[in-house]
Formats: structure tokens, C-alpha cells, sequence
């Protein structure tokens, strides 16, 4: 991926989901922990590059890839870099105070990680369904604005707040983050919101 489609991938998707995280930890908590967000033009380009060494980590573990070294790893598999690289690059910074922070200001950066990904892989579907010229799905997907996700049984927690807190404690804990199972989960929501899609068009496919 070039810089210029990464800075496109920043500005549609990356930073808007890093402020709407910020914009969501109420104006007391970000007094109170001194809780900032950095959406500049020099944390993209820091970014970028942690995404490179995420991505070429992963290229040199798993693919023999040669020079086309970009067009081995799919959509989801960027997507899941790009969730490697916020876990080490944080947008959102707070004071460690002695009391114990909440939890919505400890889960930030990884709120960020999760649906800065999904939102580009959001705008990678987008762009399938335009270059397909499949119109009416596009459309409708534009018209959500956003993927739709799984509902999960009761007593448990909502889908999203479960994958954020699954980052989050694999990350805390000192666990290596798994791009290619995290590529997998991601394949299967861009599935799932698929299948909506066709389902609704009453739209054949494999």
C-alpha cells in the first residue's frame, strides 16, 4: 500500500473512528485523566509505518510472495494489519492516576483498533460492490453507513463490546496479537453483512 491510499485510508476511516471513540468518553472523564487524541498528519505517517512492519512481519512469516508482495495479502488481512499497527501506535493518550481508571477510558485505544478496521473494510466492500457495478448493493450498503454485526445470546456481552474487550485483554495480558485469525473473524463479518445484503435482493451467489 502506497502512503497517498494509506492517507485516504486515514482520513475516511482511521481518524474518524479514533474521534468518534474520544468524542464518547464524556468531557468529565477527559478532564479528569487528561485524555487526549492525536489525528495528525504526523501520527498517520507514524502509523503507516508501523503497518508496514506489521504487514511485512506477516509476509515473511506465512507468504512467499516475491515482488508482489501487496497483492498476496487480501482485504482482510490489511485490515487486521492495520488493527496490529493502533495496538502498538495510540491515538488516544490519558494520565495513569493511582485510582483506577474506567474502563471506557482504559479501552479506548483499543475501541480504535477494532472499528478503524472494520470501517475500512467497510469502505473496501463499498468499493467491491462499485466495481462489480452492482448498484443496488452498494447502495444499500452506503445506506447502513456502517457493517451490521452478529446479535450474541443472552448474558453475554453485545458483539463488538466483546471483540474490543477480547483485544484488550490479550493485549494487557501479553499476548501476541494473531493477524491471520483476526483476518478470519473479519472475512466473517464482511460474510455476514453480505449475506444480508443478497438475502434482502433475494441475489444468488457462491
Amino acid at each position: 500500500m502506497k502512503i497517498d491510499t494509506f492517507k485516504y485510508i486515514w482520513k475516511q476511516g482511521i481518524a474518524k473512528s479514533a474521534q468518534d471513540v474520544f468524542d464518547g468518553i464524556s468531557p468529565a472523564l477527559r478532564e479528569k485523566y487528561s485524555v487526549h487524541i492525536d489525528v495528525s498528519d504526523a501520527m498517520c505517517i507514524n502509523l503507516f509505518h508501523e503497518y508496514e512492519n506489521v504487514r511485512h512481519s506477516v509476509r515473511e512469516k506465512y507468504f512467499d510472495t516475491g515482488k508482489n508482495g501487496e497483492n498476496k495479502i487480501d482485504g482482510h488481512k490489511i485490515c487486521a494489519c492495520i488493527t496490529g499497527a493502533l495496538l502498538n501506535v495510540r491515538m488516544i493518550t490519558y494520565s495513569m492516576s493511582g485510582e483506577e481508571l474506567p474502563v471506557k477510558v482504559v479501552y479506548a485505544n483499543y475501541e480504535v483498533a477494532f472499528l478503524a478496521a472494520i470501517y475500512v473494510m467497510y469502505l473496501f466492500l463499498l468499493s467491491d460492490f462499485e466495481h462489480e457495478g452492482n448498484m443496488e448493493c452498494y447502495n444499500e450498503l452506503k445506506s447502513r453507513a456502517t457493517f451490521a454485526f452478529p446479535k450474541t445470546n443472552s448474558g453475554h456481552d453485545p458483539y463488538v463490546q466483546g471483540r474490543i474487550k477480547t483485544l484488550a485483554l490479550n493485549d494487557l495480558c501479553g499476548n501476541d496479537f494473531d493477524v491471520l485469525t483476526y483476518a478470519d473473524m473479519l472475512f466473517w463479518i464482511e460474510r455476514y453483512n453480505k449475506e444480508l445484503i443478497y438475502r434482502k435482493f433475494q441475489i444468488e451467489h457462491d
